[in-house]
């Protein structure tokens, strides 16, 4: 895999997009959201969904780097990523406080609330060990398609498919740029995964 090909997959696949991404997936899926939600009330909910899930988390990110608290958005150093992981619960956390009243997919709302659990685990973890968010990320997104196909079939095992093959395309860009070992690769996709399937499951 080309580098600069690499720097794109990290970029486009990056953890806090994840959550706009799968919002649109789950609407898509579903076609009760077509006629129940008007058209400028879905986009209202991706709006504020990118807002304070990758707007607002990336420009605390922009002010912790301004202030040279952290060396990079990607978060290169593990020492780096507690504060930052510490925020990002937390917005987490709002985004399914906004949304537990609004008439949106389950699975989105059991995501969200999957996602700060996963965040806090991560922040724990990072503690003492450097483990992907990249993969904890899409671990996360197969995790909650597994539990869908489990509980409920329907398209979600294909859905499950497509995230493994984009979680293998992300891991391999995050080696590429030797951002990552591969013991690091393997245990934030199968941590995500396994945290966001029982709460798909048991929620």
């Amino acid at each position: 895999m080309d580098e600069r090909i690499a720097r794109i997959l990290s970029f486009l696949f990056h953890p806090l997009l994840i959550p706009t991404y799968l919002l649109g997936i789950l609407f898509w899926l579903d076609s009760t959201y077509s006629v129940l939600l008007p058209l400028q009330m879905k986009l209202l909910v991706a709006g504020t969904v990118l807002v304070t899930t990758f707007i607002f988390p990336l420009f605390i990110l922009f002010l912790l780097f301004r202030m040279k608290i952290i060396t990079s958005f990607y978060l290169p150093r593990r020492e780096e990523r507690i504060f930052p992981l510490i925020i990002l619960a937390i917005f987490y956390y709002l985004t399914f406080y906004l949304m537990k009243d609004i008439y949106l997919p389950r699975y989105f709302q059991l995501f969200i609330l999957g996602a700060t659990l996963l965040t806090i685990i991560t922040m724990l973890i990072t503690l003492g060990y450097r483990i992907s968010m990249h993969m904890t990320a899409w671990g996360g997104v197969a995790g909650l398609f597994l539990g869908m196909s489990l509980v409920s079939g329907g398209y979600s095992l294909l859905m499950l498919i497509a995230a493994i093959l984009l979680a293998g395309l992300t891991g391999s860009a995050r080696l590429k740029l030797k951002a990552h070992q591969p013991g690091e690769i393997y245990s934030g996709w199968l941590m995500g995964a396994l945290v966001m399937c029982l709460t798909a499951m048991l929620l």
